[in-house]
């Protein structure tokens, strides 16, 4: 099955947050590297801190995603059981 284009869109959006992703990474080993020792507790706990937001607002959005998916397959089948036979095969093709 081709991609469409709003399938490539997603994924150049996707490679856009990996490298963003990366960036961030790197960036957050340069800080642990320059933080003096004495603050290094106060550093991790931030850290830590965001993270689990992070993953929170993850969540969040994953099952925000599954509802969205779950109602638009929900309302995509109560429009093809409405639909004349002649239109549902054309649906189908």
């Amino acid at each position: 099955m081709p991609l469409t284009s709003r399938d490539r869109i997603f994924l150049q959006a996707v490679d856009r947050l990996k490298v963003y992703l990366l960036i961030l990474a790197v960036g957050m080993i340069i800080f642990v590297l320059v933080t003096p020792m004495n603050q290094m507790h106060a550093a991790t706990s931030v850290i830590g801190i965001v993270l689990c937001v992070m993953f929170w607002v993850t969540q969040q959005l994953l099952s925000f995603i599954t509802i969205l998916d779950l109602e638009l397959s929900r309302l995509s089948t109560a429009v093809a059981r409405s639909l004349p036979e002649e239109q549902r095969r054309e649906l189908l093709r």
